[in-house]
């Protein structure tokens, strides 16, 4: 059975959404995005937020990042401590996708037919589920958003 898919926005306006485009706009999509994380047809890797930070060029050193990190959440009033610190930048997302040249990037996300097992009984767990991943993935996309206007090479 196929897995519907997910995907979560990094940006203000409309969400990307794969299911919607036409069968004819597919090849034209691919030469848009790349999926580096595509190993073969049957298998990807997960990378985690500080390798999508390397790729998106906006990494400079583990004590830099931990420093980001740290000073991204005190904004907003959040402590957060070591471990969570670790946490937030190897946070795995099912995958990404990349336009380089107009410098946007989509963390996907995958709903298997077995995440329903924890739905309610009326039958809203796609709902839940979406919102369970925008919640996750959230403030890494704004966490990425701001450290790419920070170093002025934005990306959304």
């Amino acid at each position: 059975m196929a897995s519907d898919v997910n995907y979560l926005q990094s940006s203000v306006g409309s969400p990307w959404n794969p299911t919607t485009m036409g069968r004819g706009n597919c090849s034209s999509l691919q030469k848009m995005f790349s999926f580096p994380l595509a190993v073969s047809e049957a298998s990807h890797d997960e990378w985690t937020v500080r390798q999508i930070l390397v790729h998106l060029g906006l990494f400079s050193g583990i004590k830099r990042l931990r420093a980001d990190v740290t000073e991204f959440h005190t904004r907003q009033d959040i402590v957060l401590t070591d471990l969570e610190i670790t946490s937030f930048y190897s946070r795995r997302p099912d995958g990404v996708a990349f336009d380089d040249k107009n410098k946007h990037f989509i963390f996907l996300e995958f709903t298997r037919p077995m995440d329903s097992v924890t739905s309610s009984q009326e039958g809203d767990w796609a709902e839940t589920k979406e919102l369970e991943k925008n919640m996750r993935y959230g403030m890494h996309i704004y966490f990425i958003n701001h450290l790419g206007a920070l170093h002025g090479r934005p990306w959304n």
